[in-house]
């Protein structure tokens, strides 16, 4: 039987994405984080979930959006965890949320929970890092919307940074094909390179659009963002390049 490993189970609004084609910005979401992640971004603000061998709880949101939480171990059955989901549903939903660490890393669950949900009428949205082209074609028809991070060298995710990239275009490209809306989202950080964000916006025009993301906290001054923020639009359209935020951390909820 296929289990999942995960972090927690919780009703919030996505703070992440902006206003850009394929976000799910400021809409009513059902998180579902996975444990467990194969890279190791210097930013990452779910580092405690990285090593999935050392989650031994889930977490489950009691009530929605009251941040009281019951836990259950570890490994979850699907049945589990679409009961969660169920009880957290607020009949608002945008979709659900499949983040993590890196959902894709357990694909044979994620591919099961996604048709299940799917099949009780909701939508799915994928949160990835896109590292695994393979991976994601797996369960690219069961996603209707989907953010995949461009990793960018500052975060030194990986010693192949390039390869990488390269990797969660591909990713972006089958998910799009696919026929899901789909839109890359870029951390930057003030060690960004501009000549790095040219390279990203010419493999991303015509192909989705690009959220740029400054670091939490941020360390990138107003000026320098701007100037990547416009360059990247020289090349991919102005109307296809926006800012995000992390605003569900200024609303101090999950």
């Amino acid at each position: 039987m296929v289990k999942l490993i995960l972090a927690e189970v919780f009703n919030s609004w996505q703070g992440e994405g902006g206003s850009v084609p394929g976000s799910a910005f400021g809409r009513r979401q059902i998180f579902v984080r996975f444990a467990g992640c194969d890279l190791r971004c210097i930013w990452c603000d779910s580092s405690q979930f990285i090593d999935a061998s050392k989650v031994k709880k889930w977490r489950i949101e009691v009530e929605p959006f009251s941040g009281r939480f019951e836990y259950r171990e570890n490994p979850a059955s699907i049945d589990e965890v679409v009961d969660a989901i169920l009880k957290l549903d607020t009949g608002d939903l945008h979709s659900i949320s499949y983040t993590g660490g890196e959902p894709t890393l357990q694909i044979e669950g994620l591919y099961i929970l996604m048709e299940r949900m799917k099949g009780l009428g909701f939508d799915n949205f994928l949160e990835t890092h896109g590292g695994h082209p393979e991976l994601i074609k797996r369960v690219s028809y069961l996603t209707d919307y989907a953010s995949v991070d461009i990793k960018d060298e500052s975060a030194r995710a990986s010693r192949d940074w390039r390869g990488l990239v390269l990797k969660e275009v591909e990713s972006i490209k089958i998910l799009k094909e696919a026929g899901a809306k789909v839109y890359a989202k870029l951390v930057v950080t003030r060690e960004t390179k501009l000549e790095n964000v040219k390279w990203y916006a010419n493999l991303l025009k015509g192909v989705a659009p690009l959220a740029i993301q400054p670091k939490e906290p941020m360390d990138i001054s107003m000026e320098y963002l701007m100037k990547l923020y416009r360059e990247a639009a020289r090349i991919m359209g102005k109307k296809n390049v926006g800012l995000s935020f992390q605003v569900h951390k200024y609303l101090k909820v999950l």
